[in-house]
């Protein structure tokens, strides 16, 4: 061998450990780009975003995409993209079945005509692609790369990039195991919540009907007090007459009714029996209040006024309400007549009126409810000076199961319900307005059509 052999034969190996130092070098920048994506990313969409980042630092495209195909359907899904592609005009994966077996590096996308059958539109503009399988446990994706530029890859960037392709797989595979087991964490979350729902509907359930006895075995003795208190209040009138006829009559006995302070009695006695009913009075309230919200639930829908609702309402929470929070009712001046039933619309009342209790802070509470007219419907907004809620939260509220409460301390049942019953009674339930200062519900229901 000549030297000048020699010497074409030491170049060509020097040719080619540059070249695969190069490829290391590119490879070890990819890996690096790839690590830090997966280390500061909160999401995927972030995490394809600083990939593709990474790769076109190394690996000059025009548009670069991952798609994948998957059992449940015979379209192909767009999984990321850059810049945005239009996943509504790829083909089914049949079509490209070539692409999920090999990787491939074409230089001019034009000359191909099952390119141009297949992703014509999908790649309208580009001239060049080159494209890598990559296969999951449970599904398998391409990872395509797009330049407007004929031949734009070179076999050197084709090499680098199906080296770094087994890491963007193993990728793929890491986001599957973590959605698995997002998707089992949240079975769990929701299994766990349905059973303590059910455990609550047992206790509410129990507590319903032990309300329910004592209101009927209060109600008959508390009807003997306020009878007898009633006939007593008339029997002391007729004292008080006669009193009076007997002092004009006889002057001495006015006397002897000053002595024995009888006007000081005789004016006691009836505040003793006034307030003797009044506490009647709201004890009957308070019993005949079990007795509605302990009623079997029933679809049966009446006349109603929302006036009368709301105030029977506000009597029930009160116990709840009053050492945390002050209740502020206004009202129309005439009644607030619509249709539907009073049960079920009383549980809507009471959860936000709870849940409003509960958000502001003990002692400093605020709850302001106002009811008026407009467009045919009576709408009630619910005003508290809580803490509002999160911007996170906001999208979820009225989502079944979901609760901003410690475990153990709500169901996550209560305004997706309420809910569902407003919308059965032809309203709608939404979240006004909210922020650090308080939060507001907006309730609305058809105005009673009068005929």
């Amino acid at each position: 061998m000549t030297n000048q052999e020699q010497w074409q034969e030491k170049i060509l190996q020097l040719t080619y450990e540059k070249q695969q130092l190069e490829q290391f070098r590119h490879l070890n920048e990819l890996l690096s780009h790839g690590l830090d994506a997966i280390l500061s990313s909160e999401h995927h969409e972030e995490l394809f975003s600083k990939l593709f980042e990474g790769i076109i630092k190394v690996i000059d495209y025009d548009a670069i995409c991952i798609l994948q195909r998957s059992s449940d359907t015979p379209q192909l899904q767009l999984l990321a993209s850059q810049p945005l592609l239009n996943a509504q005009l790829l083909p089914d994966a049949a079509a490209l079945t070539p692409l999920f077996h090999s990787d491939l590096n074409l230089f001019n996308l034009p000359m191909l005509d099952w390119w141009q059958q297949a992703l014509a539109g999908f790649t309208d503009g580009y001239l060049s692609a080159l494209t890598f399988p990559l296969q999951t446990a449970q599904s398998s994706f391409v990872l395509l790369l797009l330049s407007k530029k004929i031949g734009a890859f070179s076999a050197n960037s084709a090499g680098v990039l199906r080296s770094f392709s087994s890491f963007i797989a193993s990728t793929l595979s890491q986001i599957e195991k973590r959605k698995l087991v997002q998707e089992r964490d949240d079975l769990r979350a929701q299994q766990h919540r349905i059973e303590q729902s059910l455990l609550r509907q047992e206790k509410m359930a129990a507590i319903g009907q032990l309300a329910a006895g004592v209101a009927h075995e209060l109600n008959n003795p508390l009807g003997f007090i306020y009878c007898n208190l009633n006939t007593l209040r008339h029997y002391l009138q007729q004292y008080d007459q006669f009193i009076v006829q007997s002092t004009q009559q006889h002057p001495e006995l006015k006397t002897l009714c000053d002595s024995l302070q009888l006007d000081y009695l005789r004016q006691e006695s009836q505040d003793l029996i006034d307030e003797s009913l009044e506490g009647a009075r709201r004890s009957r309230d308070i019993i005949n209040n079990l007795r509605t919200f302990s009623h079997p639930d029933e679809k049966t829908q009446h006349d109603l006024d929302f006036c009368n609702l709301l105030k029977d309402s506000i009597r029930i929470a009160q116990t709840q309400v009053k050492h945390n929070a002050r209740i502020q009712l206004h009202l129309p001046a005439e009644p607030a007549l619509l249709r539907g039933n009073a049960t079920q619309l009383g549980q809507v009342l009471l959860n936000l009126l709870i849940n409003a209790n509960q958000a502001v802070s003990t002692g400093k509470g605020q709850i302001d409810l106002r009811l008026q007219a407009a467009d045919g419907h009576w709408v009630l907004e619910l005003q508290d000076n809580g803490c509002g809620i999160t911007a996170s939260a906001q999208a979820h509220i009225f989502e079944p199961f979901f609760t901003t409460k410690p475990v153990g301390q709500g169901t996550g049942l209560g305004l997706s319900l309420s809910r569902a019953i407003v919308e059965q009674h032809g309203g709608s339930l939404i979240l006004a307005h909210t922020s650090a200062a308080g939060s507001c519900f907006q309730l609305r229901l058809p105005v009673l059509e009068t005929r």
